[in-house]
């Protein structure tokens, strides 16, 4: 078998590397299927995430502005955090748009599960969509925590990810499944 006919590796000796609270790192040492050939690779061990765009019934979409600490600067995005153990992409969803927005739904759905970069990172991000959503007129934010909630109109999101007004790329890549399904029937 040649190494064109065999993509795959065998896992084998897995040792763990530093914990950071939200993630951690590992190396994890296998064997090419097809050439036999070792390697060490580095993982980064992460729960998964979710992000909910959320739709009011004037098709209004609530962001989150936030001061993101990776680039050091404000990042305007939709509601998300991670999945708590034993919970749902949906349930973590609608809890992290309560908490973070102070907004709920009673129509949710999953639109996709995509994987952020599979080339180190195992995790997945549960993109949901929350349609309509309606105020309860208070946020529960972590304790470090500091967002502003904003509305912008559905029809302006292109035009907003264009101008580069919102980078997050697991937020333009959850516009794109929106933008590619039949969500309003």
């Amino acid at each position: 078998m040649t190494e064109t006919t065999s993509l795959e590796w065998t896992p084998l000796e897995r040792t763990e590397g530093d914990d950071f609270k939200i993630f951690s790192v590992y190396q994890q040492d296998a064997v090419h299927k097809g050439s036999g050939r070792r390697g060490r690779f580095t993982v980064v061990d992460s729960p998964d995430w979710v992000n909910v765009i959320p739709i009011t019934a004037d098709e209004d979409v609530i962001f989150v502005r936030q001061y993101r600490h990776g680039t050091g600067d404000i990042s305007l995005e939709i509601p998300g955090g991670l999945v708590d153990p034993g919970e749902s992409f949906l349930e973590a969803g609608l809890r992290e748009l309560n908490e973070e927005t102070g907004f709920v739904s009673d129509h949710a759905s999953l639109m996709s599960i995509i994987e952020p970069n599979p080339a180190f990172m195992n995790n997945r991000c549960g993109l949901i969509l929350a349609h309509p959503v309606v105020p309860t007129g208070r946020q529960n934010l972590d304790t470090n925590e500091v967002i502003e909630v904003v509305k912008h109109p559905l029809k302006s999101v292109a035009q907003l990810i264009t101008q580069g007004v919102i980078k997050h790329t697991l937020v333009i890549s959850a516009f794109y499944m929106l933008e590619h399904m039949n969500w309003r029937q």
